[in-house]
């Protein structure tokens, strides 16, 4: 097979010319005015990188280029004014340098359309089985840039100027069964991990991840992670953890987030976060409420666990405060009320209990009594 694609690449270097990047093995396949063709790699493009390859694609897309529709007829290129999120797949216009196409009919076997293998076998040697960069370098082709004569028409890079760039796209287009359990999955990206412990299954680095550097650092994200209404509904679940044990979940001890470390939006019982399946209770935020009132204000609610609710010591060894079910409060310590200097003495801290109660009693009379004179008056 490798001895097919380079009589493949031979041949079109019989066409499009034969400059070689130091060794006379490399390969070239070069159409249009493209800086490969005098043999400069402009990816580099004013560093002292030791550079090396192998086999190189390069193209230019021009205003003169010639686009088809999917079976080879002529079609003019479709205008952005025209494209719309409803019409997008028949009203933008596509372009690869390389496509490579695996039809599999044949089940249980994996089909890998593209295979990047790098073998790291010096100690320190670093490897990388693929490496992929989307940029705007209008500066360097631009009107005065070094590059200018491979892009003359380029005549400046103002501050109207705007490009889309994604690194990497990865779509998974599903005409078979969904893939929720038992059915088989569709994965956008999965990472697998050989051999002995690795270190991250995704790292996101900018341009100063590892320098000093003051205010925000170059080429920083906007956000990590972003999902845009790409989720299903019903059970759709943004982040999943199916194993029984780590170490920690989210583990932020170095960053400050100013704004808050967790922000959601909560409206009642089952929207707020949930522990042991609600056996151990609840924490969410919405309105009041009541038999004879609603208020609609924001409040952060705790709903009891089906023992109770509890506060206790550091050491995890005094239960201070429990609340039960069933209206008990069980309190185990000094009580303090407002008190500005000294500790009450013990005659002065058993009026204060006592007082306590008796207000405590006093308000469950009372809505004991509202009760009362309500379902009098209703009947029930």
């Amino acid at each position: 097979m490798h001895t097919l694609i380079r009589l493949a690449l031979a041949a079109s270097l019989a066409l499009t010319g034969s400059a070689a990047f130091g060794d006379t093995t490399d390969v070239k396949t070069i159409r249009g005015n493209h800086p490969h063709a005098k043999g400069m790699l402009d990816q580099y493009f004013g560093l002292g990188t030791a550079l090396r390859g192998h086999i190189y694609f390069a193209d230019v897309i021009t205003p003169e280029s010639r686009f088809t529709t999917f079976d080879g007829k002529p079609i003019p290129l479709h205008g952005k004014e025209n494209e719309t999120a409803d019409n997008y797949a028949d009203a933008h216009n596509h372009y690869q340098n390389l496509l490579v196409s695996t039809v599999n009919r044949v089940p249980n076997v994996n089909a890998v359309s593209i295979w990047g293998d790098s073998h790291a076998l010096a100690d320190g040697a670093k490897a990388w089985g693929g490496f992929l960069s989307a940029r705007s370098s209008c500066s360097t082709y631009a009107k005065g840039g070094p590059l200018n004569q491979y892009a003359p028409e380029l005549q400046g890079c103002g501050p109207e100027r705007d490009n889309q760039l994604i690194g990497l796209e990865i779509d998974v287009l599903n005409e078979s069964k969904p893939g929720v359990y038992p059915n088989m999955s569709k994965t956008g990206l999965q990472v697998v991990g050989f051999g002995h412990p690795n270190s991250m299954a995704m790292e996101v680095r900018s341009e100063d991840s590892d320098r000093k550097y003051t205010g925000a650092p170059a080429g920083a994200f906007e956000s990590i992670v972003y999902v845009k209404n790409a989720i299903q509904p019903e059970y759709g679940r943004l982040i999943v953890a199916d194993f029984d044990k780590a170490s920690i979940g989210l583990d932020f001890r170095r960053a400050l987030f100013t704004e808050g470390l967790l922000r959601g939006r909560s409206t009642g019982v089952g929207t707020g976060l949930i522990l042991n399946d609600g056996n151990s209770g609840e924490m969410y935020g919405g309105r009041r409420w009541g038999e004879d009132f609603q208020d609609e204000r924001g409040w952060l609610t705790l709903r009891a666990g089906t023992g109770g609710l509890r506060v206790v010591s550091h050491d995890n060894r005094k239960e201070i405060l429990a609340v039960d079910n069933d209206g008990g409060i069980y309190l185990n310590g000094d009580l303090f009320v407002n008190q500005a200097a000294g500790e009450l003495d013990g005659t002065s801290r058993s009026l204060l209990v006592l007082v306590a109660l008796a207000t405590l009693l006093n308000l469950g009379l009372v809505l004991y009594n509202r009760r009362l004179v309500k379902r009098i008056a209703t009947g029930r």
